[in-house]
């Protein structure tokens, strides 16, 4: 009797594959005329797939006692192993014929690991921080003002792509894999691994630290960001217009690992506080901040570019002379 999360992968699966328009079952295309190609049956399929997916990333909630269990002895946690995975370990991965999010590749690499050791796992994270790192995916502002990890020029050569759905009424815009994509992560999944046990070795290494000092703080108290008028001095005088990601990328170059960071969400609103962008609603139904009268005087402008799927979207782009007065506020404030 298949376990129901099987049961769950199963009927994923068959979904991807109608949306797809491919036969789940003899793996054919299916024919034109066919329900399952219309483009509100298909994205409908993809939908509730996506859900699907969703409810195999959460773990199953344990149920509330009904009575207030008895005081037990706390065990001492057993040791916690670095990750490690072999080369016949690798063989069982199970791969996908059509896209899935890199969280999903995570955790089918994951099922790979033995039942029987406490070992630490790999996260997302880990293997985004390599992808980023072999410039296969760099983080993007989406056309929704939000941030996410998507693929340049040579991750779609890999087989990455963006993938875009909606959950539970949210837009989601994310990074999928394609056949090709799962392997090249395959092929370099002991640098990924590298970059887990580094972080299980950081992780052990403060809670050790916390151990010892029982009365200090858990964490560290880091200053809240500022620059000073040398650290600005050294802010790239580039004449490019960059979205407002990239500002905060650049500031944030410039301070210690001690300081806060500042998130290009406050740059944003700092520039509609000042009237230089307004939350307007576009001709096409969509919201967005855009520049103000006052914006495109002080170097702002719009850039129109072409998603994956074809379709345009605006991206509000900063030139030298609005770069340079956000700088010179943040001289006022230091």
């Amino acid at each position: 009797m298949p376990s129901e999360n099987a049961i769950i992968e199963r009927a994923e699966m068959y979904l991807r594959k109608l949306s797809c328009g491919i036969n789940p079952l003899t793996d054919e295309i299916l024919p034109e005329g066919d329900s399952c190609k219309q483009e509100r049956i298909s994205k409908c399929l993809a939908y509730v797939a996506s859900l699907l997916q969703q409810q195999l990333n959460h773990d199953h909630v344990a149920p509330i006692p009904t009575e207030q269990p008895r005081a037990v002895k706390r065990a001492a946690k057993p040791v916690m192993q670095e990750l490690a995975l072999d080369a016949e370990a690798l063989t069982r991965y199970r791969f996908f014929d059509y896209p899935v999010s890199i969280s999903r590749v995570v955790r089918n690499i994951n099922e790979l690991l033995p039942r029987n050791v406490n070992m630490n796992h790999l996260l997302y994270a880990d293997v985004a921080n390599f992808l980023v790192q072999e410039g296969i995916l760099e983080r993007q502002t989406t056309e929704d003002g939000n941030e996410a990890n998507l693929p340049t020029a040579k991750g779609e050569s890999y087989g990455f792509e963006k993938g875009e759905s909606e959950l539970r009424g949210h837009h989601n815009i994310y990074t999928q894999c394609w056949q090709q994509a799962q392997q090249f992560i395959l092929d370099n999944i002991q640098k990924c691994i590298a970059i887990a046990n580094e972080r299980f070795a950081n992780r052990k290494a403060n809670q050790a630290q916390g151990d010892d000092q029982e009365a200090a703080p858990k964490r560290a108290q880091k200053e809240k960001f500022h620059l000073t008028a040398d650290q600005l001095k050294e802010y790239p005088s580039e004449d490019t217009p960059v979205p407002v990601s990239e500002i905060a990328r650049r500031l944030n170059a410039l301070v210690s690992d001690n300081m806060e960071r500042i998130y290009y969400k406050v740059i944003r609103d700092w520039f509609v506080e000042q009237g230089y962008l307004e939350f307007k609603n576009s001709p096409e139904g969509r919201s967005a901040f855009l520049p103000t009268e006052k914006g495109a005087m002080g170097g702002l402008f719009v850039e129109s570019r072409t998603g994956k799927d074809g379709e345009l979207y605006d991206v509000v782009m900063y030139d030298a002379k609005a770069q340079q007065i956000y700088l010179d506020h943040l001289a006022s404030i230091s």
